[in-house]
């Protein structure tokens, strides 16, 4: 079982001090937990998306069991949601719920998406989601009662800030999970420049060499301002940043000691036949349907 202390980034720790430190921070976290969010987007997941299960689409459920197993967290709700779009999100506090795209499942490999999953279980580890329930409203423009709307600036910019590092740990919980950084790479290579049709035979280091290409345009303090600017109400780090930091983090000897820690307990097997995930208890593999 995984601690989220053994994979998150230091900037996201740094980050959410910084962002709770904010006066008036406390205060709108609060009254947003006093609105109902949660009820709402429950009635709104159940009357207008498909939730997944044993008996709902279970080829894309069982996805889900194994990566919480190894975390050690609840199943959040899984939902599927009609949207073109490749996306992921988790949403909740006390009540968790984690939604899929369809667009996300026809873009992506089955390694990949796996890797999207573990990343959003990685966020409900780290206790990421109040905050990013947050960010999101923020973001999209439906915040309809005008609570995160009226923060100021710095608790905008500080909240957006946070999420951004925040990617970077899950990215790293992804990893660690699919034990090597190549599916979260993918992904990132294939929101970056299409499905792998069109991009599977982009090379990996030099996508990511684009990210320290784009350090290098911050030399002088104009440039600086102008990149800050671009990056400023992201929610999300740019594809090829992300790349880079999760590739050289998994070059280090913490990555592999946690690799070889997770790989010598029993919370982590897989199909013999399939290769995919599988819970220890299960006696015949739910994605083949081969007994074990």
């Amino acid at each position: 079982m995984l601690n989220s202390q053994d994979f998150i980034h230091p900037e996201d720790e740094a980050a959410r001090r910084n962002m709770e430190a904010i006066p008036g921070f406390s205060s709108v976290v609060k009254a947003f937990l006093k609105l109902g969010m949660e009820q709402y987007f429950h009635g709104v997941n159940m009357a207008s998306k498909i939730r997944l299960s044993e008996k709902q689409l279970p080829e894309i459920y069982f996805k889900l069991q194994p990566i919480c197993k190894v975390l050690g967290i609840e199943e959040p709700e899984f939902y599927l949601e009609m949207n073109p779009m490749p996306n992921a999100y988790t949403f909740g506090d006390s009540r968790i719920f984690l939604t899929i795209t369809s667009g996300l499942v026809e873009y992506l490999e089955e390694d990949e998406l796996n890797a999207v999953i573990a990343h959003e279980c990685g966020h409900i580890l780290c206790r990421h989601v109040l905050y990013h329930t947050m960010a999101n409203l923020l973001k999209s423009g439906a915040d309809f009662i005008g609570l995160l709307g009226a923060l100021t600036t710095p608790v905008q910019l500080g909240l957006l800030y946070w999420s951004r590092k925040s990617e970077l740990s899950a990215d790293r919980a992804a990893a660690v999970i699919m034990g090597s950084p190549k599916p979260v790479v993918e992904t990132m290579i294939r929101l970056s420049g299409g499905p792998k049709s069109i991009t599977g035979e982009v090379n990996i280091e030099e996508y990511a060499a684009q990210a320290q290409a784009y350090q290098d345009l911050q030399e002088t303090k104009w440039d600086k301002a102008l990149q800050t600017l671009a990056i400023a109400y992201q929610d999300h780090p740019f594809s090829a940043v992300r790349a880079k930091n999760i590739l050289e983090w998994c070059k280090t000897d913490h990555f592999a000691l946690l690799i070889k820690n997770l790989n010598n307990t029993e919370s982590r097997n897989q199909c013999p036949y399939c290769q995919e995930t599988i819970l220890k208890e299960w006696k015949f593999c739910k994605y083949c349907g081969e007994k074990i």
